[in-house]
C-alpha cells in the first residue's frame, strides 16, 4: 500500500508538525544544530512558523536548511518537500479559470495586418518616388 505524502497548509502547521516529530526521537535542537551546522536560531525559526511560504518559494538556502533538517529527522519519506505548500495553491481545475488564451489569436492577425499594411505603404512610396530613383540613377552615371 502506497502512503501519500503530506502537505501542509501554511509554514506554522510545517513547523509545529517539524518540532513534534523532533521532541518524539528526544534530540534537542543544540545537538542537532552541532550537528547540521545550521544556526539554532534558523531551526527555530522553522519549528515556530516565522517563515513565509514566499520565503521558501524565494530563498534557496531555507529550501537546503529545511530538506537537511527534514531527512536529519527522516521525514522526508513521509512529507513531499517538492510541493509542500499545494493545498495551499488554487485549484485551477475546479476553480473554472480557462487556461486557453483565445485572445493570442486576435494578436496574431492584428500584427499580420499590420506587417501587410507596412509593406504595402513602402511599395507604394517606391512607386510613387521612382522618378527620383531614376534621377539619381542618370545623376551618379553622369558623375562617373
Amino acid at each position: 500500500m502506497l502512503q501519500e505524502k503530506k502537505n501542509f497548509k501554511n509554514f506554522l502547521e510545517l513547523g509545529t508538525f517539524i518540532q513534534k516529530k523532533r521532541r518524539e526521537t528526544g534530540e534537542r535542537i543544540e545537538a542537532i544544530s552541532s550537528k547540521l551546522l545550521i544556526k539554532k536560531s534558523i531551526l527555530k525559526n522553522i519549528e515556530n512558523g516565522i517563515f513565509s511560504q514566499n520565503d521558501y518559494e524565494k530563498n534557496s538556502y531555507l529550501k537546503g536548511f529545511l530538506k537537511t533538517y527534514m531527512r536529519d529527522l527522516k521525514l522526508l519519506e513521509i512529507c513531499d518537500i517538492e510541493n509542500l505548500f499545494v493545498n495551499s495553491s488554487i485549484d485551477i481545475k475546479n476553480s473554472g479559470v480557462s487556461l486557453d488564451n483565445n485572445k493570442a489569436d486576435d494578436h496574431k492577425l492584428g500584427s499580420l495586418i499590420i506587417l501587410i499594411s507596412l509593406i504595402l505603404i513602402g511599395i507604394l512610396f517606391l512607386f510613387w518616388n521612382r522618378n527620383t530613383y531614376y534621377e539619381l540613377f542618370e545623376l551618379e552615371k553622369l558623375l562617373r
